[in-house]
């Protein structure tokens, strides 16, 4: 039986696409910039109250929990689920 021309073609393209490398595509993490701001127009980072908890902490780190009280000033915290304290934000 002769092949037709779509058929051919087809071929082709199956051919093509059974050879051609699986192009794959990371996605680019996005990190926020994240500010806790106060009414007296002070502002504080993610991370500067990350190291401020590190800081008050003397010891291997497992699990950390930060809760923000914003209008208060103070980042409480809950290290290792059982080691509890609080940090000036500001």
């Amino acid at each position: 039986m002769p092949r037709t021309k779509k058929s051919a073609a087809a071929e082709t393209v199956k051919e093509t696409a059974e050879k051609a490398p699986v192009k794959r595509t990371r996605r680019k993490k996005v990190v926020p910039n994240f500010v806790i701001q106060s009414s007296a127009d002070q502002g504080v980072t993610y991370d500067a109250v990350v190291e401020k908890v590190k800081a008050a902490f003397e010891g291997e780190v497992t699990s950390m929990d930060i809760y923000v009280k914003a209008e208060e000033g103070k980042a409480y915290y809950v290290i290792n689920g059982d080691v509890t304290g609080d940090v000036d934000l500001f």
